[in-house]
């Protein structure tokens, strides 16, 4: 009878430590940014790039990513959204680093050329969601995560 009960004990444990993972969201990029574009609040009017351009403007490697989007400004403002789906977590590691990059760039151009921009790149979401990394330079960036939730697969 003890063994049963060892063995009822151990089913348990085993479902209340691996039962309540939780599984990480997916993302059309091209959804997402559409959708953070239009549901957050930016200085001017952002334009939708190609994801070539997301590439090559946050020097992210191709073959990491398996689709990207990308709205930027037209640089009297810091506003941007950037949405990566990479490859696997790996790299999505290495194109949170370009982000992180990438925001250290536009804050220290930023902060000569317009400094009333830097506050707003300092408080920027950068969310890395399983293999998606998203970046949102925006006045209210308290409202990426609801976004998000609303856009996810």
């Amino acid at each position: 009878m003890k063994k049963i009960w060892a063995a009822v004990l151990a089913a348990l444990i085993m479902l209340t430590l691996f039962g309540c993972t939780k599984e990480a969201k997916t993302y059309d990029a091209n959804k997402l940014a559409d959708a953070l574009n239009a549901g957050l609040k930016f200085g001017e009017t952002l334009e939708k790039s190609e994801a070539e351009v997301a590439y090559s403007i946050y020097a992210v490697d191709e073959s990491l990513c398996t689709d990207a989007a990308l709205y930027l400004g037209s640089g009297a403002t810091a506003d941007e959204v950037a949405v990566f789906n990479c490859v696997d977590e790996t790299a999505a590691e290495k194109v949170k680093n370009a982000v992180d990059d990438r925001l250290d760039y536009l804050l220290d151009g930023y902060s000569s050329y317009g400094p009333a921009e830097v506050p707003k790149i300092e408080s920027a979401a950068v969310i890395t969601e399983g293999v998606s990394v998203i970046l949102c330079i925006c006045e209210n960036p308290d409202a990426v995560s609801g976004i998000m939730d609303a856009a996810a697969e």
